[in-house]
């Protein structure tokens, strides 16, 4: 079966799509667009030296907070958020088929580089070598080990080259944000986390400040998972707390929240990272997420400059962008 007729993959949202069509298809906004991957690759680098420590813990270690990005990051191979991120991003701009080449670069990628994979996407990688192609390996490792415990965020960490590839069309935003996704995260609310942040993220960069209840109607009437819903529509005003509280580090569904959070905050994008990676848990990849969507709310120019010039690679980060924006 492939990726175009498997019935477990969303491939429309019909009110989700109305909602981004309903913004003027005004050219994007630069400082939008780059702010996009810088953001997710600051938030990542942010969050790295706490991936996985108790908010406690942090504080203990950063009395004042952790605030900057270790600038040995700058000559370290890019971790697994950024990487992949980044990957996704080249085969989109470049590669006649973009989901087979993505999974062929995800390939590659753990060979070359792998720094930080998370074990399922590694698993799924190994399915992937072993000929189950695409979705049939995400699918093989959801059937086996699925439930709704188990929906990680490593698909959500990457996903917003979609947006930046798709913001003016959204009808094959949603189609490419689930089947990209569906190269190695198969689950329902993997694929609805990654929709909704990546429609989020393509009303910012039209020029609109999404509303986030809308964004939930829409989901509600297009059938996302019902638990995804009760996620969203759980998002308290103090997103630290709800982190730092939470006992299941990596889920998809607290990474959405996270991001999410974003649309209504008043921190600005500085203050909202530093609080986000100062909650502890999954710092990285919730930090990199938020920090995609601050991008395209706030754009590059809010992103601190110390922290720019610690990002690795960042001349390749700039092309894969406007390589997105040019289109086919």
């Amino acid at each position: 079966m492939s990726t175009l007729d498997d019935p477990g993959i969303v491939r429309r949202a019909p009110q989700l799509a109305e909602l981004i069509e309903a913004q003027p298809a005004a050219p994007l906004d630069q400082d939008r667009a780059r702010g996009v991957l810088l953001g997710l690759a600051v938030g990542n680098l942010l969050g790295l030296p706490v991936e996985g420590a108790s908010r406690s813990t942090i504080q203990r270690a950063y009395p004042q907070g952790l605030r900057q990005i270790d600038p040995r990051e700058r000559d370290r191979p890019m971790d697994d958020d950024l990487a992949q991120a980044v990957e996704l991003a080249e085969a989109l701009a470049h590669d006649p088929d973009p989901v087979s080449g993505f999974a062929d670069r995800l390939v590659k990628w753990r060979t070359e580089n792998g720094r930080g994979i998370g074990i399922m996407t590694s698993t799924v990688i190994d399915y992937l070598e072993v000929g189950l192609g695409v979705p049939g390996a995400a699918r093989a490792f959801w059937q086996e080990r699925g439930s709704p415990e188990t929906q990680p965020n490593g698909a959500l960490m990457r996903c917003a080259p979609v947006a930046l590839r798709y913001a003016l069309d959204q009808d094959q935003l949603i189609d490419q944000t689930t089947v990209t996704c569906a190269v190695t995260h198969f689950a329902p609310g993997a694929q609805w986390s990654c929709i909704l942040v990546n429609a989020a993220i393509a009303m910012l960069l039209r020029g609109h400040e999404p509303s986030r209840d809308e964004l939930i109607f829409a989901a509600t009437q297009d059938g996302a998972p019902s638990e995804l819903i009760a996620w969203t529509l759980a998002i308290p005003d103090a997103i630290d707390d709800r982190i730092a509280e939470e006992r299941v580090s990596g889920h998809t569904y607290l990474c959405m929240q996270a991001a999410l959070w974003c649309l209504d905050t008043n921190d600005g994008l500085e203050e909202a990272l530093i609080g986000i990676v100062n909650a502890g848990g999954d710092t990285d990849t919730n930090a990199a997420v938020a920090g995609a969507v601050l991008g395209a709310r706030y754009g590059a120019s809010a992103i601190p400059q110390r922290w720019l010039e610690c990002i690795p690679d960042p001349e390749r980060i700039e092309s894969a962008t406007q390589a997105l924006l040019k289109g086919p």
